[in-house]
């Protein structure tokens, strides 16, 4: 059943790809994760922002961002304005603060409407993983009828199951997302 255990795995993998994503969405105090789909364009090239500066936290409502190279700065706030985070960029000295007010009810309704499409894209991923071992199951020609129905069963259990965590995790986002 080593098929079974593989399909476990892919969405295993979508359920940390959906949290990852998730992350992104500022709810409550603000994270370095915010920044993550934050890329710069450094020598012509699209290089993530965590590559090239430090990150840290330094309030509730603020990020601090200081370049490893001083001559990026402009770079660095050009990026971070076309990721559109929402965030007021102040410079100050050799780093930048980005300082994040608290969102209004269209923004969290905006951030609530991103959460669910996540949530919807990663059980899209988990029902095509579930028809792709469907589709593998009942090609096996060296599995029994018997076994061919249990394997099937299983994978819709696996299924059902990763479905169920996407719900929990949605909910507790989305809740998180509200109370701010």
């Amino acid at each position: 059943m080593d098929t079974l255990q593989e399909c476990v795995d892919k969405m295993d993998k979508t359920i940390i790809s959906l949290k990852e994503s998730l992350q992104t969405l500022r709810a409550g105090r603000v994270s370095a994760a915010l920044l993550d789909k934050v890329s710069v364009s450094y020598y012509g090239e699209n290089t993530p922002l965590k590559h090239l500066a430090s990150i840290s936290v330094v309030s509730a409502t603020d990020i601090q961002i200081k370049p490893f190279d001083p001559s990026i700065q402009k770079d660095v706030l050009g990026g971070i304005n076309k990721a559109d985070l929402g965030a007021n960029a102040v410079v100050n000295g050799g780093a930048i603060i980005l300082k994040f007010p608290t969102p209004s009810e269209d923004r969290r309704q905006e951030l609530i409407k991103q959460a669910k499409k996540y949530g919807e894209d990663g059980k899209v991923a988990i029902r095509n993983i579930r028809k792709d071992f469907n589709n593998k199951a009942k090609k096996d020609d060296t599995l029994s009828e018997d076994m061919q129905h249990d394997l099937l069963d299983n994978i819709q259990t696996a299924t059902d199951k990763h479905i169920a965590e996407i719900d929990k995790v949605l909910v507790n986002k989305i809740n998180d997302i509200e109370t701010i």
